[in-house]
């Protein structure tokens, strides 16, 4: 995949060096190589990993629909291990999905910095059915071609979380201990997420990581919970908790208490302005960086040097 794309975009002397960055066309096939690994079954293989040097050892990194992840440990947990529940059970009913295929349709580089546009597949065992995911991604490079900073966004992802679920939610139901009677798809939706999330946290946090007593109080707790949407994973909600299960395995003396009551410091309360307004990446993504000259400064005359390719 990695030399296809290469081919393609016709990157084979078009590197570009900014302040002594690696050349474009290394910094996009490094990004090649994240994508491929991001692909069902390579990205359990990365997970298990728990500390990938596809990123630096001090790699900051966003998502969108969630939160940061900053660190080697935390940005391979999350991007990665995200899909390991769906490795062990294909047929699990789970609003995420497996990426079993990708198409990359916008790219641009300078220097170490780059931006594509990437159309996923990703795969619903239990539908039986793909359907395409579109992630909009900003990575900066390091020399030694590891992700140094990344920012992931969702195109669109609440109109496929809105067409995706409700397909699943039969499904659901069938894994939902104790549902009587009529229940809504909202009803069967918060239980099912209820109750994976409490079955994860007794299974692996317990001792100094216990967060609930037993599976009634968890699912009190829980159940007393907003939903939330799958666009605000990175909020105090059920949703979050739900997003955490995965990576209880792998460390849960950091990962319980992001299932648990307080909700760590991922499933928390946060203020729309000051997430929007946060400046979480020290090198950024404005291309054309020199020292002392910010590109953005129109009134300096000196414009943006970019390559499609």
């Amino acid at each position: 995949m990695i030399s296809k794309i290469l081919t393609v975009l016709g990157l084979a002397s078009a590197a570009v060096l900014v302040n002594g960055a690696i050349p474009s066309d290394q910094a996009i096939g490094t990004v090649a190589n994240f994508l491929d690994n991001y692909l069902y079954p390579r990205n359990t293989e990365v997970a298990a990993s728990v500390n990938s040097t596809l990123f630096a050892e001090d790699v900051k990194g966003t998502v969108d629909v969630s939160t940061d992840f900053d660190g080697r440990e935390l940005a391979t947990e999350y991007l990665f291990g995200l899909f390991v529940n769906l490795a062990k059970d294909p047929m699990e009913p789970s609003p995420i999905g497996n990426p079993v295929s990708y198409e990359l349709h916008a790219a641009i580089a300078q220097g170490n910095t780059v931006f594509v546009g990437v159309k996923f597949q990703f795969f619903y065992g239990a539908l039986n059915q793909s359907f395409p995911v579109e992630i909009d991604a900003l990575f900066n490079i390091n020399d030694e071609f590891q992700v140094q900073e990344y920012d992931l966004i969702f195109r669109r992802w609440a109109w496929a979380t809105d067409l995706i679920v409700p397909q699943l939610i039969p499904h659901m139901a069938k894994r939902v201990q104790n549902l009587t009677g009529f229940s809504n798809g909202t009803y069967i939706l918060q239980q099912y997420l209820a109750q994976s999330t409490c079955n994860a946290a007794l299974e692996h946090c317990t001792g100094v990581n216990q967060q609930y007593e037993n599976f009634d109080q968890c699912m009190t707790f829980l159940n007393g919970l907003s939903l939330g949407q799958f666009y605000r994973l990175g909020e105090n909600n059920l949703g979050c908790r739900y997003l955490h299960t995965p990576m209880l395995p792998f460390r849960p003396n950091v990962h319980c208490a992001h299932v648990g009551p307080s909700g760590g410091d991922m499933c928390v309360l946060r203020n729309y302005t000051e997430v929007v307004k946060a400046k979480h990446f020290p090198q950024g993504f404005v291309a054309n960086r020199t020292e002392g000259h910010n590109p953005l400064d129109l009134d300096a005359g000196v414009g943006l040097n970019l390559e499609i390719l």
